[in-house]
């Protein structure tokens, strides 16, 4: 085709196909009411034309742009790809469009004017407490919201989340069975609910047990590239360390392992690791990781449907959905005590 030549209009498709300007909008959106014969025969004719419908036009009309948004933090975290990459293809199957959000990097305020302008239809955040002016400015507005791998009690809204909770509770379990009592708990900053989740859940069985975790072997601190690993050198040279460490997420515990490798502290001779999320990287060999293992696709393709499920109209009152995770048990442990 001549790129010079009049672009095709979904009007020119219905006086091609012999039908109503409504009726090509109908089978373009996917909506009802059309016969099946015709239906394939405005479809034909699109397929023949190359006829590409414009969206924003669309979206103009039908108050829907067939965008969707993703606001994410701390991205160098592998499981927010993870979640992400099973997102994308969730709402592609859909024909939906992804914009995604770093709300670590001024991306906040970008997302509230996109909330507010009406480009997106619907928004999957997976850090609430961090997100929370956008995610009222969305809910302000009437805007679809869906949070996961996060739990949030400020904003009314779709909530997608695994065992945090009673997933450590049997980290902790699984510890004792083994013989480990001196035990010792690592983690991120507790505003993320995942985070101040897990660490209640573990502390609740050592506290039943009759084995507190001692403040010696407690380590909280922000995400801080190198803070993790001196922690474990600190415990590794130390003569009164823990008989293992469990961590906040997978990422933790990897600093952990690094730091203890530093010093020359053996896994798991000297000392065990368990993670939690059950990102790719902790079953490399490598690594090796004991995990709690979250079904992040799972996850991710209810909080899809969740969403296209709002943005449809099908309802409006807001869901809960709690996947259970699983414990893995790998090399930074031993396979004692399953």
């Amino acid at each position: 085709m001549n790129r010079f030549s009049k672009k095709l209009s979904s009007t020119d498709i219905a006086k091609l196909a012999g039908v109503s300007q409504a009726t090509v909008s109908r089978v373009l959106s996917g909506g009802s009411g059309v016969k099946p014969a015709t239906r394939e025969k405005v479809m034909e004719i699109v397929r023949q034309k190359g006829y590409r419908p414009n969206v924003f036009a669309q979206g103009m009309r039908t108050n829907h742009s067939a965008t969707v948004g993703v606001a994410v933090s701390r991205i160098t975290n592998p499981i927010v790809p993870e979640i992400l990459e099973e997102l994308t293809r969730q709402f592609a199957l859909h024909d939906r469009r992804v914009i995604v959000w770093n709300t670590d990097e001024q991306g906040e305020e970008s997302l509230i004017r996109a909330v507010g302008s009406g480009l997106i239809d619907g928004l999957v955040c997976t850090a609430a407490s961090h997100q929370i002016t956008a995610l009222q400015a969305a809910q302000n507005v009437g805007l679809p919201i869906v949070s996961i791998n996060r739990a949030i009690d400020r904003v009314q809204c779709d909530q997608v989340v695994s065992t945090n909770e009673e997933s450590a509770q049997e980290v902790a379990r699984y510890l004792i069975r083994c013989g480990k009592t001196r035990l010792g708990f690592v983690n991120g900053p507790l505003d993320r609910t995942t985070l101040a989740d897990r660490e209640a859940g573990f502390r609740a069985v050592l506290d039943h047990a009759g084995h507190p975790l001692e403040d010696k072997f407690y380590y909280q601190q922000d995400f801080h590239k190198q803070a993790f690993r001196q922690f474990g050198m600190d415990i590794g040279s130390s003569d009164a360390r823990p008989q293992a460490i469990a961590c906040g997420n997978d990422l933790i515990a990897i600093q952990i392992l690094n730091g203890l490798k530093a010093v020359g502290c053996r896994v798991p001779e000297d000392i065990w690791v368990v993670g939690f999320d059950g990102i790719e990287m902790s079953g490399w060999d490598i690594i090796d990781l004991t995990t709690v293992q979250q079904p992040v696709d799972l996850m991710a393709k209810e909080a899809a449907n969740l969403l296209l499920e709002q943005i449809s109209g099908a309802r409006t009152k807001p869901k809960v959905r709690r996947f259970r995770s699983e414990l893995v048990i790998r090399g930074s442990t031993d396979n004692i005590g399953r």
